[in-house]
């Protein structure tokens, strides 16, 4: 067809946003031209990734992207599993929120892979467009293959769902092509508005559901009287001022998942202790408390501990520690204050006395000089010999290999898994980006987001990126690596698997291979009868990871705690699993 072509089209630089698009060139199949359309306005409007699933209720979605008009913008991504295509959404919506990415899936039990990432995109505030390809309304209902009830399935966690009428079935009419395109628009603002996360778009395509070669080739007059579609652009509100809240000697300030440069702003201005996790954004600066969880298990149990803590500031999403969620920010002694401009904010305990948008300190003593210094000094000094009386492992120290390789030209992403809390416990300052998905901290589709980041960033966030140059090493300064342990790694395999003609993410996998989910015995479950603990918590695999990745594709490695290091700094061309074990057996055992 003339107007279509083989594949997806080089990424051209982008021009200012317009106020109108073009209608789609007629296709012979209303299903196509609509697709068109909304491919057409989400390019307008920013959307730069879209990950397909195979099927073929959304094939108008497929044709529609490999147009010429909408392919040249928007790169597309195929996995042939629908979680992992819905978790590399996320990975590239997470990379730059402010252009989220699309996950376009056939109708079905399709749509109930995407159901997890959609929750995750949901808790941890990421904009994801979810595009399901759905039957129109005359075969819903009738036993039609492949038809269930999915409209609205994501309502409670979408900012938007939409259940989109199918369009005329031999050409989309005017009205069902502005519908299409008003939609697309309110759901990408819906998506990056002031509180962010996934819209729901249920599209439903009669046939024809591919392009009529009949229609191939309008008339050159045709063409040039399209008429014009509005794209209506909705403007962002200002943000909010900071509120000013107290601050003194017994202020903490606690950045959880996501808090930002926020919380160490605040608290390197008036020298507070910062208690930052890994993926805060955070986990830097002189005020830095590493090694705090063990301190909080000996301060908080003591009412007149000299460094008992009286008002806590919290940032961000805090999960990792229990001395902080349930100690710290449980404490009815404890003043807790909330930072966080959406109505949906972090308070487990359900005792913060104060939620503001934005914040800024007051001093409610005159502070002489040196005092904040030798407070934070003596926290330093405390959680020190907190840390130091914890036994170590062999999992702690791969896990501190992957931290220290880290840089500030570096992603991090961390697993839900014991090892985020082995940084928790004894990283250092870091001035690598971390990223987890601690909305919901669940193991699913960790692999392809980490991968979906890694796409985004070898595209260097630049316009001009194209399909041959995306996944190529080297095109991006730094290195994007995934700490994981070995049961997150076996959930996600199919996170590796990425088709010969697909750009593969310059990644590293370092999987922690120790035999099952160690997480379990630093919980209360640790007092279970060890066969009990063994088979239903720990859940031994068994399997060959290094195999495994091998099997799917990827590079694959065996090393030691020791040898990690090594092989960290050593160069890749693409996607690399590292499984690291025990140096010897008698370290697993004591471990």
């Amino acid at each position: 067809m003339a107007h279509y072509a083989e594949g997806v089209h080089e990424r051209t630089a982008p021009t200012a946003p317009s106020a109108w698009i073009d209608a789609p060139r007629p296709t012979g199949s209303g299903a196509v031209d609509q697709s068109v359309a909304l491919w057409s306005a989400l390019a307008e409007l920013g959307l730069r990734d879209a990950v397909l699933a195979p099927g073929s209720r959304s094939a108008p979605l497929v044709y529609a992207l490999a147009a010429a008009e909408v392919g040249e913008r928007i790169r597309a991504h195929v996995r042939i599993d629908e979680r992992a295509a819905a978790f590399t959404a996320l990975g590239l919506s997470r990379h730059d929120p402010t252009h989220p990415a699309a996950v376009v899936t056939t109708s079905g039990t399709a749509t109930a892979h995407l159901h997890a990432a959609v929750m995750e995109a949901h808790h941890s505030r990421i904009p994801l467009l979810v595009l399901t390809a759905d039957r129109p309304a005359e075969l819903r209902e009738v036993g039609a293959n492949q038809t269930t009830r999915q409209a609205g399935m994501f309502r409670s966690l979408a900012r938007l769902a939409v259940d989109l009428p199918a369009p005329t079935a031999g050409a989309a009419t005017a009205l069902e092509l502005r519908t299409a395109v008003s939609t697309a628009t309110r759901a990408l603002a819906a998506a990056t508005g002031e509180h962010p996360g996934p819209v729901h778009l249920n599209l439903s395509f009669r046939d024809p559901l591919v392009p009529r070669p009949d229609s191939e080739a309008p008339a050159e007059d045709a063409v040039a009287s399209r008429q014009r579609i509005v794209l209506t652009r909705r403007l962002g509100s200002p943000p909010a001022p900071p509120y000013p809240v107290p601050v003194d000697g017994r202020t903490v300030v606690v950045a959880g998942d996501g808090a930002g440069q926020a919380a160490a702003a605040l608290s390197a201005r008036h020298q507070l202790p910062l208690l930052a996790e890994p993926s805060s954004g955070a986990r830097h600066g002189e005020t830095l408390i590493p090694g705090y969880p063990a301190l909080l298990r000996e301060v908080m149990a003591d009412p007149s501990h000299p460094l008992r803590p009286r008002r806590a500031i919290v940032f961000g999403h805090p999960t990792l520690s229990r001395p902080v969620v349930g100690a710290l920010l449980g404490a009815e002694d404890v003043e807790v204050i909330v930072v966080d401009p959406q109505l949906d904010w972090a308070d487990v305990a359900r005792r913060a006395r104060l939620v503001v948008p934005a914040v800024v300190g007051e001093e409610q003593e005159p502070v002489a000089a040196g005092e904040r210094q030798e407070h934070l000094a003596a926290w330093r000094a405390a959680a020190d010999v907190a840390t130091a009386a914890l036994a170590t492992s062999w999992q702690q120290r791969a896990a501190l290999a992957v931290w220290e390789a880290s840089d500030s030209e570096d992603v991090l992403v961390l697993g839900s898994s014991s090892l985020v809390r082995d940084l928790e416990q004894h990283a250092g300052p870091t001035a690598a980006r971390v990223i987890a998905n601690r909305g919901l901290a669940g193991i699913d589709g960790t692999t392809a987001m980490a991968g979906g980041l890694a796409l985004a960033r070898e595209a260097g966030a630049t316009d001009g990126a194209t399909p041959a140059t995306l996944g190529r090493a080297g095109s991006a300064p730094g290195r994007v690596r995934l700490l994981v342990g070995d049961l997150t790694a076996l959930h996600d395999l199919t996170g590796l698997l990425i088709g010969p003609e697909e750009p593969r993410p310059a990644l590293d996998v370092i999987v922690v291979d120790d035999g099952g989910g160690r997480i379990f015995s630093g919980l209360e479950h640790a007092d279970a009868p060890p066969a009990l603990l063994r088979r239903f918590f720990t859940t031994p695999h068994g399997a060959d990871l290094a195999a495994a990745a091998a099997a799917l594709g990827a590079e694959a490695l065996r090393v030691t705690e020791d040898s990690l290091p090594g092989a960290l700094a050593g160069s890749s061309d693409g996607l690399r699993v590292l499984v690291v074990q025990p140096t010897s057996s008698a370290d697993s055992r004591d471990s």
